[in-house]
């Protein structure tokens, strides 16, 4: 008897479970950014409480979309993504936070966070492009571009 050792989507299993780990990883780094993100945006205060309000809400519901794009592609590489956040906590990297109200305590950790993702991104680049993945290869690169640029405005903006 012969076994298979490519899933549905054509992938040889073992070339492929380290991808879809990182993505997991990424997955839980991406849910508790998510919360962080709403914790800020609602209690943010003073006088920069106009500016970063509309901003973190801006970066949440992008992540909103970044977190459904990571689980999908998890699906489609016959994985399982995770869905509880005691295993979100557990794989993370990103710090939980709460009740944040200082804006510029908020902008830090927020630049950390990018930082810490772009990080985790390059890494996600380079496994996925060893398994020859290229739309997970994707998926990193357009990550990676996006958090510099926000990495670069809202460190130009804690400047002040």
């Amino acid at each position: 008897m012969c076994m298979n050792t490519k899933n549905k989507a054509g992938w040889e299993v073992s070339a492929i479970h380290p991808v879809i780990a990182k993505l997991n990883t990424l997955l839980a780094d991406y849910q508790v950014f998510y919360t962080n993100l709403r914790g800020l945006h609602w209690n943010i205060r003073g006088d920069k409480f106009y500016e970063l309000h509309g901003l973190y809400e801006e970066y949440y519901n992008e992540f909103a979309e970044k977190i459904d794009e990571v689980a999908e592609r998890i699906v489609m590489l016959g994985g399982v993504p995770a869905n509880s956040f005691s295993t979100y906590l557990q794989q993370t990297g990103v710090s939980e936070i709460s009740g944040i109200s200082d804006w510029r305590e908020g902008g830090n950790h927020v630049v950390a966070t990018l930082q810490y993702l772009i990080g985790s991104l390059r890494e996600l680049f380079a496994i996925a492009r060893q398994a020859g993945d290229h739309s997970t290869v994707s998926l990193a690169t357009h990550g990676i571009k996006s958090f510099e640029k926000k990495l670069w405005m809202l460190s130009a903006y804690l400047e002040d």
